[in-house]
């Protein structure tokens, strides 16, 4: 008996910390380091460049994240509400340049803005992932105009805050 109610218990517990939107581990303030990433035809990206002077919106995907197909319609729309400010929509993918195929088709289909990102770095690591500890997809990291790190969520999308949080970057 004890030990079937020590079993739910832990059950329960399980499903509460699955219930909760996993946060990256990286706290705000931690600036956007000097990454240059290919995209999806091979073009390679500065991601300082892309993002100097704006508010960015840099959002880390897999074209198989069930999390990921259910939130991005949510995220396109908030990125074209905010166009004409100074701000960038980037999406970073995760699925390897083995799948850079894939992901231009993913991209294509569901009007994905480009540049299509990879995160691909040197002996199949992923310089952006390891830079703010992203284990879950979608990662979802807003950056302020000075390129500082604003806001961070992982898995489930909390659109309130991450609209409050572009909001304050301005």
């Amino acid at each position: 008996m004890k030990r079937a109610i020590l079993l739910l218990a832990l059950v329960l517990g399980l499903l509460t910390l699955a219930a909760q939107p996993a946060l990256a581990l990286v706290k705000p303030g931690k600036p956007l380091p000097a990454l240059t990433l290919p995209d999806a035809a091979g073009q390679n990206h500065d991601l300082l460049a892309l993002t100097k002077d704006k508010v960015a919106l840099m959002v880390y995907w897999s074209v198989t994240c069930p999390h990921c197909q259910r939130e991005m319609p949510h995220i396109l729309s908030l990125a074209k509400r905010l166009e004409g400010n100074p701000f960038v929509l980037v999406l970073i993918n995760t699925d390897g340049q083995a799948m850079a195929k894939v992901v231009q088709g993913y991209a294509a289909e569901h009007r994905l803005p480009p540049p299509h990102i990879m995160d691909v770095g040197a002996n199949d690591s992923l310089p952006f992932a390891d830079a703010f500890d992203i284990v879950a997809t979608p990662g979802v990291l807003v950056f302020d105009r000075a390129g500082k790190l604003a806001h961070a969520q992982e898995l489930t999308v909390d659109m309130d805050k991450l609209q409050k949080a572009i909001e304050s970057s301005f």
